[in-house]
């Protein structure tokens, strides 16, 4: 009774667990935040925080200052040069477009999670 039980348990969790991922898109919608998202990810590399500061919706624009944004500037130097972005996706989740782009550089690769909201603005911010 117990196994079944356990059994009957780890297929509701791995139904939740499925259910929570987000939505594929289309082409063009894909292809509209995936361009969105690679400005960012240049814009950064680039130093040019303010300018991605200004995309951000109003929930981060408070939680994460231009000042702030100025502790990306060692992650990504020491991540070499860049050198392009190597894979990409886009998933919709309750009305947010959530882009993950995988960038190339010389000495490491990072994954950048960028969240658009309903109005395109940045409404999260992610790198590993």
């Amino acid at each position: 009774m117990k196994k079944i039980l356990f059994v009957m348990f780890s297929v509701l969790v791995m139904l939740g667990l499925v259910g929570c991922g987000g939505n594929k898109v289309d082409e063009s919608t894909s292809k509209k935040y995936i361009s969105k998202g690679e400005e960012i990810v240049s814009l950064l590399n680039e130093g040019k925080y303010e300018e991605v500061h200004t995309m951000f919706d109003a929930e981060m624009t408070a939680g994460l200052s231009v000042n702030k944004m100025q502790d990306l500037t060692p992650i990504i130097k020491q991540s070499g040069k860049f050198e392009k972005i190597d894979k990409s996706s886009v998933e919709e989740k309750d009305g947010i477009y959530i882009v993950i782009l995988v960038a190339k550089y010389s000495e490491n690769n990072r994954v950048f999670t960028i969240s658009f909201n309903n109005k395109d603005e940045v409404a999260g911010l992610y790198i590993k």
